[in-house]
């Protein structure tokens, strides 16, 4: 089975983002992935999950108001 959720780290900048397995399976041959931060084209890809959760690293991520904030 499929997750819906694949999580990636940009090498230049740390971050790590989870975008839907879906749409990155549906993108063109001559489209690539790339960092929304910084457009570096140098991710690495982490794990796919089920559940957003478990795809974030929890000491990346705070809550500020009631909503998730990457630190």
């Amino acid at each position: 089975m499929l997750s819906i959720y694949s999580s990636y780290v940009c090498c230049s900048r740390r971050k790590e983002f989870a975008p839907l397995t879906e749409d990155i399976q549906s993108m063109d041959r001559n489209r690539y992935l790339v960092c929304p931060y910084c457009s570096s084209q140098k991710i690495i890809k982490q794990h796919s999950a089920d559940n957003l959760k478990e795809c974030m690293q929890e000491r990346s991520y705070r809550r500020v108001n009631g909503a998730l904030r990457q630190k």
